[in-house]
């Protein structure tokens, strides 16, 4: 402002004046005062605010004075207006500001694609009335002029979201911050920003103003972040386990979106699925349908939830164990609408434990089959096509095979392992060990009378020798009915977990049992305690200890022992009994079924038929034999006895010959009765002894006894069987013979003087001087041998002082000569060893009791052409005392049907044995093996049956029956085929077999892959079964001709199992045809041939 004074003069001193400004000033405001003082005030505007420092403006108004009378004049008043510096106008600026540009963030994977910087003038809008020059002095961060962190121009500054650098005139960039996550949170259409304040200056005065940078948000691209079966929420997938993968197992599954992201979206979605870890390639599938992987199906949604189903038929997941893993990848595209991205999902596949497969018939696991089988045949390969395999194990280390009945199994079924051999690929047993190829693959127990057979393997058990040994695995019963059973085949992996294969078999028994079952006793000899051994023919039901009837001993309580089964399918009980030491034979008798309470059977249901009491008297044929009979009453009451059933031309000695044939007589003294037979009779009877008495009481005692009676020819030796017995001497000669072992023995009339006793198999007594301190007098004065193990020979009315070196002899052979017949009467027994001279004839006449000729120490060498005939009887039994007893047929001829051996007997026929029976012949010798360099024949419909093994160098004759064998056989021998006839091999055979002219024959090889022998004459009327091959649609025969044309190989094959037959005779390849022979086994015929 500026002021001054305007001065005037008026003459006219008494006027009043008035001032005014009259003019008013351009640039600026002007008044004055009454007294004359004015005052100025320039208006900045327009051309004032225009002047520049030192510039100058003049204005001018004017002040007026009004006198009021007329009187005015004015002033013109000047005024010079000098320029001043004016502050400069900082205008706020923004990304709409004229000029500028917004940023946007980059988009894409990884913000790797579009963007831009934000960039400006914030100059632009800023103004200086006074100045064009203006310049940024300086810049800070946020809103807040003039506060925040200082920058430097030229510099980048970090605010919030991005950095910023600004020049000095005005020019700026903006750079965002792509890591930022509010940045990263934008997306196409939304936005954030970032402020800063800056300073504009003229040079000397400043003004502060506001940068806005709008930051515009772009699409960025999810990211797909690979997945496992680990990942959160996931679930990795188990194989089923179990039999057929029939339990156990679990899906794979999860969400592929839980670990992807997408920083400005939520909504992430899966667009699409391929196979494999390869990003973008593989199989292509479609979202919520399955896509078959490498070991299974993957089904995804676009939510990203997937479910992994196990392809359990992989080979790869199959062979996965416990523990074990196998992966499936594939590759999938997240999306978010508009952008991508892929990553790999690896499922993880867990192992588990596969059962074993087993199957009985070449068939899919569990399979069955089934068995078509006779009683009493050989025994019988139950599933020789069977298949045994773990798709997860190469070994069955510390698993098991059980093989059990589980439908109408009895203590009469037997399971057996077929020894083979060690050679390549067969089954062999050695103990309880069970070998594949000679190596040892585990040890079996059981499979005998019914109880199960299990074989708990070894590392070497593969799934080959597994499956050999399924397939080698026999079934055979000796006395069944017809009926049907059920075998269970259970098969442990020894894995660790519980999973097992089975399979069944169904046994169809064809029986037709009528056979009655009998029983033998013997005994242990122990002195006062004796162990009394029942050996039954079969197997037997509802025997007990009241079955027994003991006369003279007592039965020792809680003693009676079901044994079992042996291995010739003979029931065996013990009873231990005690009688008092030299109180002289007792006797003991098994009841017959249907006498009194007893009702013991066999399985079939027959009644059983018991034993005599035996006390068994032994002489000379013509001469009082004793009958070796003891006062039951033990009161030296006056007994009745009656002796029925005796052969004509026999005397019971004092007695009354009835009309009914029948013998009576009374005494109180039993031990002198005697018997005496025709002179011209060898051999054994059974009579039938009744004894009554009346008892101190009153009561009427009675007894029954059937008394076996053996009369051997004048001059012939007299021997002791191998229990009980009482002999009586001749008036001439004798040889006693006892052979290891014996019983409590008592000899009658023993002729000091003339008459030696043979002692055979006495280890320790080879001279009289050996024998001395065995004799001692009884109380009765009776010389006693003791032998040790309760045996002993008491000789009546001899005193041992009487007894010199000259009546022993020590294991001399004995020597009977049969020039006629020896007759063993039915349910007799004859005891023989030694060398019999047999020129005549030896009879066992059974008719259903068991006929007994007992071959004792060592055995019996048979010679002289002679013949021994068997009747048409089962119960007809040649048997030794054990089975080192042997018996040498040098030239006989043996004949008829029975039991040849009864497991207690080694045999070596150089002579001939035909099965001439309608009931069969059966050669059983326990575990030896039988020897035949002679003939074995069989003409009877009954068939002849050897149980073990067959050293043959010799002939075998099917000729009208049938020939069995089931164990192994070897040598050079032959066999020939003819008249209707089988020869079956149960095992191995290197037997040349030749079928006869029109013999219509066939050949069973029940293991035709060990069968060595060839095969000549066979005719479109033969056949050859082959028991281990399977027929069907895989069975094919090949035949190749040697080059000398005189034979050829034919093989056959199932697919899993091969026969390799060796033909004479001239055939082509299509001379011969495969048949099913009606179990599922095949049948070789010939269809066309040239011989």
């Amino acid at each position: 402002m500026a002021t001054g004074q305007v001065t005037f003069s008026d003459v006219d001193t008494s006027d009043t004046h008035t001032l005014s400004v009259s003019a008013a000033a351009t640039y600026g405001t002007a008044s004055v005062d009454p007294d004359g003082t004015w005052h100025y005030t320039v208006s900045d505007s327009g051309a004032v605010d225009a002047l520049a420092v030192g510039e100058h403006l003049a204005d001018s108004f004017t002040v007026q004075v009004d006198d009021h009378n007329g009187g005015v004049v004015t002033q013109v008043v000047s005024i010079d207006i000098v320029g001043t510096n004016d502050a400069p106008f900082a205008a706020d600026d923004t990304s709409a500001s004229p000029g500028a540009i917004a940023a946007t963030e980059k988009s894409g994977t990884l913000n790797g694609s579009g963007g831009n910087n934000g960039s400006g003038n914030v100059l632009t809008n800023d103004s200086d009335v006074d100045s064009a020059s203006l310049a940024v002095s300086a810049i800070h961060t946020g809103g807040a002029e003039g506060v925040g962190t200082a920058g430097s121009l030229g510099v980048g500054l970090v605010g919030a979201h991005g950095t910023l650098t600004i020049a000095a005139n005005g020019s700026y960039t903006y750079v965002v911050n792509e890591n930022d996550l509010t940045v990263q949170a934008l997306n196409t259409g939304g936005s954030t920003t970032d402020t800063f304040n800056y300073t504009v200056s003229d040079g000397s005065l400043t003004d502060t103003a506001v940068l806005t940078v709008t930051i515009n948000g772009a699409n960025d691209a999810p990211v797909g972040a690979n997945d496992t079966s680990a990942s959160a929420g996931a679930i990795a997938a188990t194989e089923k386990s179990g039999t057929l993968n029939g339990s156990g197992g679990n899906n794979g599954s999860g969400n592929v979106l839980t670990n992807d992201s997408d920083v400005d979206s939520a909504s992430l979605t899966v667009s699409s699925i391929r196979t494999g870890g390869a990003e973008g390639s593989g199989t292509a599938g479609l979202l919520g349908v399955g896509l078959v992987g490498t070991h299974g199906t993957l089904t995804i949604a676009a939510n990203g939830s997937y479910t992994y189903v196990v392809n359990e038929n992989d080979l790869t997941v199959q062979a996965l164990n416990a523990g074990g893993s196998t992966t499936d990848t594939f590759n999938y595209t997240v999306s978010d609408g508009s952008l991508t991205d892929t990553a790999v999902l690896t499922v993880t596949i867990n192992g588990a434990n596969d059962a074993p497969v087993i199957d009985l018939n070449g068939g899919l696991a569990g399979t069955s089959t089934s068995l078509s089988y006779t009683t009493g045949s050989a025994a019988t390969a139950i599933a020789p096509s069977g298949t045994v395999a773990d798709v997860d194990s190469v070994d069955f280390n510390g698993g098991s095979l059980t093989v059990a009945f589980t439908v109408n199994g009895t203590s009469a079924d037997q399971l057996t392992i077929q020894n083979q051999g060690t050679g390549l690929g067969q089954i062999g047993t050695s103990g309880s060990n069970v070998t594949y190829g000679g190596t040892t693959i585990g040890t079996f127990t059981g499979g005998t009378n019914g109880t199960n057979l299990v074989v708990t393997f070894n590392a070497n058990a593969t799934q080959a020798a597994a499956q050999a040994l399924e397939d080698h695995i026999r079934y055979s019963n000796a006395t069944s009915a017809t009926t049907t059973k059920t075998v269970t085949y259970t098969l442990v992996d020894g894995d660790g977990g519980t999973d097992t294969g089975t399979a069944t078999a169904t046994i169809n028994v064809t029986g037709g049992d009528t056979t009655v079952p009998t029983v033998v006793i013997s005994h242990d000899n122990s002195g006062a305690k004796q162990t009394i051994t029942f050996t039954f023919s079969e197997a037997v039901s509802g025997f007990d200890i009241n079955d027994i009837a003991l006369v003279g001993a007592t039965a020792t309580a809680g003693t009676f022992v079901h044994v079992g089964i042996d291995g010739t399918g003979h029931d065996i009980y013990t009873l231990d009994v005690t009688k008092p030491v030299g109180s002289g034979a007792h006797t003991v008798q098994v009841v017959s079924s249907g006498t009194g309470t007893s009702s013991w059977t066999d399985i079939a249901g027959n009644p059983g038929v018991g034993t005599p009491a035996f006390t068994l008297p032994a002489g000379t044929a013509g001469e009082p034999i004793n009958l070796a009979l003891t006062d039951p009453s033990h009161e030296g009451a006056l007994i009745t006895v009656t002796v029925k059933d005796v052969p004509s031309g026999w005397t019971i000695d004092g007695a009354t010959h009835n009309a009914d044939g029948s013998w009576t007589v009374q005494t109180n003294d039993l031990r002198q009765l005697t018997v005496t037979t025709p002179v011209e009779f060898t051999g054994a009877a059974v009579l039938d002894v009744q004894l009554t008495w009346t008892n101190a009481d009153g009561t009427t005692g009675s007894a029954s006894i059937a008394d076996n009676v053996e009369a051997y020819a004048p001059g012939s030796p007299i021997f002791a069987w191998s229990g009980d017995d009482v002999l009586t001497g001749s008036s001439g000669n004798d040889l006693f013979v006892f052979s290891q072992p014996i019983g409590a023995d008592t000899v009658h009339n023993f002729d000091a003087a003339a008459d030696q006793i043979d002692l055979i198999g006495y280890n320790g007594l080879a001279d009289f001087a050996d024998l001395q301190t065995h004799i001692a007098d009884d109380a009765n004065g009776n010389a006693v041998i003791a032998l040790g193990d309760g045996q002993s020979i008491t000789l009546d009315g001899v005193h041992s002082g009487a007894l010199t070196a000259s009546n022993f002899v020590f294991d001399q052979t004995p020597v009977v000569n049969n020039p006629g017949t020896m007759t063993i009467g039915d349910g007799a027994l004859l005891p023989l060893s030694g060398t019999i001279n047999n020129s005549g004839v030896i009879s066992l006449d059974s008719t259903g009791g068991e006929t007994l000729l007992q071959i004792i120490q060592h055995g019996v060498t048979l010679q002289g052409g002679g013949q021994i005939l068997l009747s048409d009887s089962t119960a007809n039994v040649i048997s030794g005392t054990g089975p080192d007893v042997t018996l040498v047929n040098v030239d006989n001829t043996i004949s008829g049907a029975g039991q040849l051996g009864g497991g207690m007997l080694s045999l070596d026929n150089q002579g001939t044995i035909i099965a001439s029976g309608a009931n069969a012949l059966v050669i059983d010798t326990g575990g030896s093996v039988v020897t035949n360099s002679g003939i074995l024949e069989a003409t009877g419909s009954g068939g002849l049956t050897i149980t073990g093994g067959l050293a043959n160098s010799g002939m075998l004759l099917a000729n009208g029956g049938d020939i069995v064998i089931h164990g192994q056989v070897t040598g050079d021998g032959d066999a020939t085929i003819g008249n209707l006839s089988k020869l079956e091999f149960g095992s191995a055979s290197s037997t040349d077999v030749t079928f006869a002219h029109d013999a219509a024959g066939t050949l069973q090889l029940d293991d035709s892959f060990d069968f060595s022998g060839s095969i000549a004459g066979i005719t479109n009327d033969d056949k050859v079964n082959l028991e281990d091959i399977l027929f069907g649609t895989g069975t094919s025969a090949a035949y190749q001709a040697d080059l000398d044309g005189a034979g050829g190989t034919l093989t056959v094959t199932d697919g899993t199992h091969n026969a390799t037959l060796h033909l004479l005779g001239v055939y082509d390849a299509h001379s011969f045809t495969l048949a099913d022979d009606g179990t599922g086994r095949t049948v070789v015929q010939v269809s066309d041939f040239v011989m």
